[in-house]
């Protein structure tokens, strides 16, 4: 009995979680259009600084033995 409960509450969760990811879909548009306002807004006060570049990490190697 208990099997089957769990199974009842998949099979709802199931049927519900199409409905909870197209309802998240416009808030998920309007945060993406946030982000990039906030982006050009930035980039407007700081201008396009790329971070200094990095060499590129090198594995340690042992050398030979004196």
């Amino acid at each position: 009995m208990l099997v089957g409960i769990l199974w009842a509450l998949l099979g709802l969760l199931w049927i519900f979680v199409p409905f909870a990811i197209f309802g998240i879909k416009d808030l998920l548009k309007q945060i993406v259009a946030e982000q990039r306002r906030t982006n050009e807004i930035l980039s407007r006060v700081h201008g396009d600084r790329l971070p200094p570049a990095s060499p590129e990490p090198q594995p340690f190697r042992v050398g030979p033995y004196p």
